[in-house]
């Protein structure tokens, strides 16, 4: 298994004296060609797992980014059996023969156009068979692989914590009548001007179908040739509505993979694939709020709290005068990361998010205080795929190379109690 092998590459190229990030290259191979041949949550797994680029080393975090692409697409005779046993005579009479080539691949299911009989165009997305039922067993191979692999920086419980948090929202992702509630919902709450949704046609979604209409759009490479200015609109809307989400409405679109976006040359946006959606208690919402208040007027004691009601402190924490010195210790730090990151976030109006230097001081600096981080603070699961959102859309930002105004879209949000 590839957390075997890699456990024996990094012990095998310390005595060769091979340098380290060329020996986690090779752990970060091991593990993309393991991961590559997995189906369902066990490449999802990967792929949030690459989402820890800005602590892993370069060498392993590049490999793991391979995990993004789209998956292979399956014979169409291999998805009618599934739609034969999903759709009712009646359902099948509502739509005209499918498109035999899949129009996109991904994890969990493949997408084919068709036509309504009232000749509206659609897209139909098919679940693979087996995945919904392979989900534990995926997960807990993977939890063996980053166990023994040591892949990400966290202690068993730590892990244990993420682990249920990935594998309940995985179960949700399989079922498409839920991905059809959170479409619905994302519709209802988590409205942005500029940003579209696709239509549903509830009358032919089931537990592993579902079907919308059909909403095109450019995809990232096409919106790269947009006027700088279109590319700027579309950062700071794609920003706003992202905030919004995490801050006010609670309701997350937490798969930001670029492929779950189309774009438009009127700066619009259109967001595809519900099946990742992460419902954010009020309870969460508040304190980030008073962590986004706290970073922007740099008020330390404000900012640690709000970590501490988080359950983002060590157990030690708990204790006011503990968490009081530890604080002290602390003050550096979250100074440090403030200079090289938030703080030029707020202060260069517009901040260019194709600088890459946000991304590599703030890397940097975190990766000098990672010891730190490990003894003091714990991971907050309920809040993992909200920071697989934050981090998504950055790299999008990046990619498009927006210029945006961070406080102004900041203040365009009503936020409760600021």
């Amino acid at each position: 298994m590839a957390g075997m092998r890699s456990v024996g590459r990094l012990a095998a190229s310390r005595l060769r004296g091979r340098s380290g990030d060329q020996s986690w290259t090779d752990v970060g191979e091991d593990w993309f060609r393991t991961l590559s041949e997995m189906k369902g949550a066990a490449m999802k797994l990967g792929q949030l797992a690459s989402q820890y680029a800005d602590v892993l080393p370069p060498g392993l975090a590049g490999p793991l980014a391979q995990l993004q692409r789209d998956a292979e697409a399956r014979p169409y005779a291999e998805m009618k059996q599934v739609l034969d046993a999903q759709w009712s005579a009646p359902q099948w009479a509502m739509v005209r023969p499918l498109q035999p080539t899949a129009l996109a691949a991904a994890s969990i299911g493949q997408v084919h156009r068709t036509q309504l009989v009232d000749g509206r165009e659609v897209v139909v997305k098919i679940r693979y068979p087996g995945v919904a039922d392979s989900v534990d067993e995926d997960v807990l191979a993977l939890g063996r692989l980053l166990r023994m692999g040591k892949l990400l920086p966290l202690d068993g419980k730590a892990l244990d914590g993420l682990l249920d948090e990935v594998r309940a929202r995985f179960k949700e992702e399989t079922d498409y009548t839920r991905e059809l509630a959170y479409l619905q919902a994302m519709t209802a709450h988590a409205a942005w001007p500029g940003v579209r949704y696709p239509v549903p046609v509830p009358a032919l979604c089931t537990e592993g179908v579902l079907v919308t209409e059909w909403a095109p759009a450019d995809s990232i490479e096409t919106a790269l040739d947009y006027a700088p200015e279109v590319r700027d609109q579309i950062g700071a809307r794609l920003l706003g509505w992202l905030l919004q989400q995490v801050l006010v409405s609670g309701w997350v679109h937490a798969d930001p993979h670029p492929g779950n976006f189309g774009f438009h040359a009127d700066g619009g946006i259109t967001v595809y694939d519900f099946g990742c959606v992460r419902e954010v208690s009020e309870a969460h919402r508040v304190q980030m709020r008073r962590i986004t208040g706290a970073v922007r007027g740099q008020d330390w004691t404000a900012l640690h709290e709000a970590v501490h009601a988080l359950g983002g402190l060590g157990r030690a924490a708990d204790d006011a005068q503990a968490r009081s010195a530890l604080l002290d210790a602390m003050r550096p730090h979250y100074q440090a990361l403030a200079a090289v990151g938030t703080d030029r976030l707020f202060a260069e109006r517009p901040f260019d998010f194709g600088d890459a230097r946000l991304m590599d001081d703030t890397r940097r600096v975190a990766r000098q205080e990672l010891v730190r981080w490990l003894r003091d603070y714990r991971p907050i699961p309920p809040l993992a795929f909200v920071g697989r959102a934050l981090s998504g859309h950055y790299w999008m930002l990046r990619r498009l190379g927006a210029r945006i105004d961070v406080p102004a879209v900041l203040d365009t949000i009503a936020l409760p109690g600021y």
